[in-house]
């Protein structure tokens, strides 16, 4: 067993975010209380404060190493449930408007088999299989129905929170998973702490989904997106077959032109894209849920690690630290990926025996190091569109050039395209594709084209 660095941590929110950490913090603290405020069901459903919860979810590669590093048990648990296996190269296809492709770029025009597996599910069914996974562990409390007021701060640091209903829960650790509405910046802003810079990616987009009973006939493959190449296609659909013979069916559009929520307006937003079969699941297939919709203005990277002073005692993680535009699907994978960097981190303390107060030094930045992966390939994506707000990137035309170079590369050798569905699939940071010798290899090709 670990060396115990404090008797307890308090984890506020109780999604995917909050439930990995706890069940991190629970290897180096006598007790770790998680504050959920939504009272949620022994069973698969959608968490309150996730508004993203109706809508696409997909554990990348990356993110599905992580949380099966926590949970040993957890892909064949996945595998029961009915959780839909991904091969990457073969399962996940893109139809775009001259034909499909295998990658995220386009470019791979012929499926190919893959070890990087990743799972499609309903948001309620991968958090239920945690939640499981995690309120197994002995010293991990899950209270639900209580809200975190604020911080309960002296000499500098936080020593645990205040609760709605007005209990003092002192820790030595707190951590902030509430995801996108970051209660944090209110909970500083109090104890009189100036909040973090943030950088922001105008997106503008907007989500219509609804769940259909899945055809007898249905043989495509189980994660289509109907996209086409920016800046000329602001509208794109998914039909994605998740757990119970169900398909999940999303449309989304930008900037301004969104999708309907109601049946008739949803029928014809799907029958205006380039390929019909959203629009023929919807017609012909039986609805289970009602059309549920999301607008997403933006994504939001808060700088925690340039934050002088920030208070010790006090982590964010997930969502509320750093959430991304939920297209390409990161959010969770980047989320256990973060938890992950804490358990190192918290190992290497207990071997140091270092105070664990000061964990933030060395939390955020590596946080920070790791998110530039998700953040920059999202961004590189994002800018394509000249609506999208937002400071661009310094140098972002010449690494859109170097991405284009390396993705030619990558049609013709095989080792190439593994690393960048590697990256793709956040288990290699973007930084590897920019290592000698295959940077001067991309780079003569860039000076010959």
């Amino acid at each position: 067993m670990a060396k115990l660095l404090g008797q307890r941590a308090v984890v506020a929110g109780g999604s995917i975010a909050g439930l990995l950490t706890a069940r991190v913090l629970s290897e180096y603290f006598d007790q770790v209380v998680v504050l959920d405020q939504d009272n949620i069901e022994d069973r698969p459903v959608v968490h309150k404060s996730v508004p993203q919860g109706h809508h696409l979810h997909v554990l990348l590669n990356g993110g599905l190493r992580a949380v099966s590093s926590l949970y040993p048990s957890f892909t064949e648990d996945l595998r029961r449930v009915g959780a839909t296996r991904i091969a990457g190269g073969r399962d996940a296809v893109r139809y775009l408007p001259d034909g499909k492709a295998y990658n995220p770029t386009g470019s791979m025009r012929t499926p190919i088999d893959s070890d990087l597996e990743g799972y499609c599910a309903s948001r309620g069914l991968l958090e239920f299989v945690i939640r499981r996974h995690t309120t197994a562990t002995s010293n991990i409390r899950i209270e639900y129905g209580a809200a975190v007021r604020e911080l309960i701060c002296r000499d500098g640091r936080v020593r645990g929170v205040r609760s709605a209903d007005e209990r003092a829960i002192e820790a030595e650790l707190v951590v902030d998973a509430t995801g996108r509405g970051h209660r944090a910046r209110r909970w500083l802003a109090s104890a009189g702490y100036s909040p973090p810079e943030q950088t922001a990616i105008g997106l503008d987009t907007a989500y219509s989904t609804a769940n259909f009973r899945r055809p007898d006939s249905f043989a495509s493959e189980p994660l289509i997106f109907i996209t086409g190449p920016a800046p000329h296609f602001t509208r794109r659909g998914y039909v994605i077959t998740i757990e119970n013979g169900t398909l999940l069916v999303s449309l989304i559009g930008r900037f301004g032109d969104f999708p309907p929520t109601d049946k008739e307006g949803f029928l014809a937003f799907a029958k205006e894209l380039h390929s019909d079969l959203a629009y023929r699941i919807i017609k012909n297939s039986e609805q289970l849920t009602p059309i549920a919709h999301q607008r997403f203005a933006s994504s939001v990277q808060r700088h925690y690690e340039r934050m002088n002073p920030c208070p010790e005692g006090f982590l964010v993680i997930g969502d509320a630290l750093c959430h991304f535009n939920p297209i390409y699907a990161q959010g969770m994978s980047a989320a256990a990926k973060q938890a992950i960097i804490l358990q190192e981190i918290l190992s290497e303390y207990a071997k140091q025996s270092l105070e664990v107060t000061t964990v933030a030094s060395s939390f955020f930045p590596k946080a920070a190091n790791f998110n530039s992966t998700p953040w920059n390939l999202g961004a590189g994506f994002d800018f394509a569109f000249p609506q999208t707000r937002g400071r661009r990137p310094p140098g972002i035309e010449e690494r859109a050039r170097y991405f284009a170079a390396l993705d030619r590369l990558a049609s013709e050798d095989s080792e190439v395209r593994r690393l960048m569905a590697e990256v793709f699939h956040l288990v290699q940071p973007l930084s590897i594709l920019q290592q000698e010798p295959l940077r001067s290899r991309v780079r003569s090709r860039i000076a010959l084209s």
